[in-house]
């Protein structure tokens, strides 16, 4: 530093641009190796983003078949799955799962993998200590929408172009099945409106939930259908009064094509030609279709029996019994003594015994009187009460208004995770 300012003193001392200039030229080699001194370090160069490969399993891929396929060696991706294997068994992804390799874009190296695990993310990735692996929740709001639509063909058709989906509109028959045939009661001008329930997640899938609420006319009745969770209980479906929608049987024990044969005290017997009492209800169905209990009780009777061919026989609470014959097989695990629900399957519509076509025969006993299961008025069998049923009138009011007014329910509630972040 003294060197140079006693370059600049000598400059300034000296006259004249001339001499000026024989200043710059005596000083230019110091000068320039001073700032070469000083020059700082070059920024390092900027790091490529990981890029993201998707991947869908095919038939017949393993996930180390695809792991190696994108050029990862066999131990690491070995080790790479033994990490995963904590949360999820490598063995159950099936042909259709989804999920990411990281790569890096320089090499095409794989850096590690990302799967969804329903509403979390499980992030594997490439460290100086080998692979780490771990799960975060991935934010999510619960919506509601209004899904809406008429009876032209049928439920499911007009339904699916409404926007539900498939098992919405099972769960919408399971709904009201105490209420409703779904495969007979239904008739073209009949209508529906459903709020439903959605997941929206930060990773922009969205998954459908519950049915939360349901209207429906159904052959110029209404009826309807509110979700409500009681203090201490299980959720369950209430009519507009509070009324539980269970009630002790199912309004059918099976979906038919037709009810061929009614209850009445005389019918012309299609195979011996008399007329005779006819103290059942034949619902004709393909060969195979399930027939389910309907209702709770124990089993009284599996096997042949001349005339009914195929018999099952249940005793449920109250006196009551139900009997389902001609059965082209009972079903599995059903004998003498087994207990069953409301919509377990009990057997599969044959023509055994006296039939002349396929279809079951049912019987409903009061007192092991024959009576007309489809005149019987079922009384449900709760109610809610006190502070449930104020806070169910409060549910349902909020409800009405979404079905009446066509409006959705947004933001119903988001979790605290982090945001899906990069590598």
């Amino acid at each position: 530093m003294k060197l140079l300012r006693s370059c600049l003193e000598f400059g300034r001392r000296i006259a004249g641009a001339t001499f000026a200039a024989a200043v710059l030229l005596l000083c230019g080699p110091l000068l320039g190796t001073l700032f070469e001194r000083y020059e700082p370090d070059p920024l390092p160069p900027a790091q490529e983003p990981h890029a993201r490969v998707d991947v869908t399993l095919q038939r017949g891929d393993t996930l180390l078949a695809v792991l190696t396929h994108h050029g990862l060696q066999r131990s690491l991706a070995h080790g790479l799955i033994e990490r995963i294997a904590p949360f999820v068994n490598p063995r159950k992804l099936r042909p259709g799962d989804n999920f990411q390799i990281i790569v890096d874009p320089r090499d095409k190296s794989v850096q590690g993998m990302e799967v969804v695990l329903e509403d979390n993310l499980l992030r594997v990735k490439s460290t100086s200590e080998g692979w780490s692996a771990e799960r975060r929740e991935i934010p999510s709001v619960r919506e509601s929408a209004v899904k809406r639509g008429s009876i032209t063909d049928s439920l499911y058709e007009n339904g699916i172009k409404a926007g539900l989906t498939a098992q919405q509109i099972l769960d919408l028959a399971g709904v009201f099945e105490y209420e409703i045939d779904f495969f007979s009661d239904f008739q073209p001008g009949d209508s529906f409106a459903t709020v439903v329930e959605e997941t929206r997640y930060a990773d922009g899938r969205r998954t459908p939930g519950r049915i939360l609420a349901a209207e429906l006319e159904v052959n110029s009745r209404p009826v309807s259908a509110f979700y409500f969770v009681p203090r201490g209980q299980r959720g369950a479906y209430y009519d507009e009064q509070g009324h539980s929608l269970r009630r002790a049987f199912l309004r059918a024990p099976l979906s038919y094509a037709r009810i061929s044969s009614t209850f009445t005290g005389a019918r012309r017997h299609p195979i011996f030609r008399t007329v005779r009492p006819h103290r059942a209800i034949d619902y004709a169905a393909p060969t195979g279709t399930p027939v389910v209990a309907i209702g709770r009780g124990r089993v009284e009777f599996a096997g042949w029996r001349a005339g009914y061919g195929n018999l099952v026989e249940i005793r449920h609470s109250n006196d009551f019994i139900s009997r389902y014959g001609h059965f082209s097989r009972i079903g599995q695990g059903i004998r003498r003594g087994s207990q069953v629900d409301a919509g377990d399957v009990i057997g599969y519509v044959g023509q055994t015994g006296h039939a002349t076509g396929p279809h079951l025969h049912f019987e409903f006993l009061k007192r092991d009187q024959k009576i007309n299961f489809l005149a019987l008025d079922l009384p449900k069998i709760e109610r809610l009460k006190g502070a449930d049923f104020e806070r169910f009138v409060e549910s349902r009011n909020q409800q009405l208004a979404t079905l009446r007014n066509g409006g959705s329910d947004t933001a119903m509630g988001m979790n605290e995770a982090t945001s899906r972040a990069g590598f």
